[in-house]
């Protein structure tokens, strides 16, 4: 028995070998989607009781991305607390945003996302773009000067 397991292993070894290559020639052909890039546009200044443009502009790789999930943007007073986001939550939904005064964008060409609004009260905001397409989000912020 010991002469056909001598036998054997060989080619036990040699189908381990083919069957490990072959998953990662599966693994390395699988190809993932190009990140987005949102970047955000907005003022560093704003004039109190006058509106101002808020926008995110969205690409995946060089080309717009038009009918994103999600593109909301949450302003607040920076001596503020920033908005609470629970744990137990995960990522915020759009409902959600809202509830906490965020404010849904419009795409207003491919790719670019804006609202209008207008700062009633002196002092720095910090502004966030919550932006969703698929399942990639991100989240970059900026800061407004409202005089």
């Amino acid at each position: 028995m010991s002469g056909q397991v001598r036998w054997f292993m060989p080619f036990i070894i040699l189908t381990l070998l083919i069957a490990g290559c072959s998953y990662e020639e599966q693994s390395q052909s699988g190809e993932m989607p190009e990140m987005i890039k949102v970047q955000l546009v907005v003022p560093d200044k704003a004039s109190l009781h006058k509106p101002v443009t808020l926008q995110v502009k969205l690409t995946q790789g060089e080309v717009p991305v038009s009918n994103a999930d999600q593109v909301q943007f949450q302003i607040w007073d920076e001596l503020e607390d920033a908005p609470a986001v629970s744990p137990e939550l995960g990522m915020m939904t759009e409902d959600k945003l809202e509830e906490q005064g965020a404010l849904k964008a419009s795409e207003v060409e491919s790719g670019l996302y804006e609202v209008q609004y207008t700062f009633e009260q002196a002092g720095t905001y910090v502004v966030q773009a919550h932006v969703t397409h698929g399942a990639m989000h991100s989240m970059p912020r900026a800061k407004i000067q409202a005089k």
